[in-house]
């Protein structure tokens, strides 16, 4: 039976970190599956990206890193509300996986208690630098950041225009912060 190895994020956007997640999970699995959480959400300062967008940033990030797509499955799904059911529902869409890999405390919990799924802690290296949120309030702030994302993920964010529509949200009437 094939060993599958799951990862969950927002990918807003998908940066070196995540990219050396997916190679370790690959190390140690035969196939990777990518949930890009609140797929829902776009055009917003937490999540800027659409689903499409983050589904080609980590498309072009695998092959790019010579990762054998065929292995590879990413899947957006829209935000459960309910945190008691989160699990049963990632599980209904994703295909089956033997070991979820989180470096969150809180998916770690739901996935142990709820469902008994195995859990693998992982520690992301230069976790203030490799972040989404640091890397969009460096683009915001017209600082260096594509040392920190994969070179097919910054060019994505260039052809969808990503550093200009960040800048806007964050000082637009948009972000909750501003109220």
């Amino acid at each position: 039976m094939t060993s599958r190895g799951l990862m969950t994020g927002r990918f807003q956007p998908f940066h070196n970190g995540h990219l050396a997640l997916a190679k370790q999970i690959l190390g140690e699995c035969d196939e990777l599956v990518i949930i890009i959480g609140s797929a829902q959400f776009n055009f917003i300062e937490k999540d800027p990206f659409t689903a499409g967008e983050r589904v080609l940033m980590i498309h072009e990030a695998l092959k790019e890193a010579g990762i054998d797509l065929s292995k590879c499955y990413v899947i957006p799904v829209a935000n459960d509300e309910n945190n008691a059911r989160w699990i049963a529902y990632l599980k209904s869409m994703a295909p089956p996986f033997g070991v979820l890999y989180s470096g969150n405390e809180f998916v770690r919990h739901l996935a142990l208690s709820q469902d008994k799924i195995a859990v693998k802690n992982v520690r992301f290296a230069k976790k203030q630098e490799y972040n989404g949120t640091n890397i969009r309030r460096l683009m915001v702030a017209g600082k260096q950041w594509k040392h920190l994302v994969p070179p097919a993920v910054a060019k994505v964010i260039e052809q969808c225009n990503g550093v200009e529509r960040i800048k806007v949200l964050a000082g637009s009437d948009s972000n909750p912060q501003k109220w």
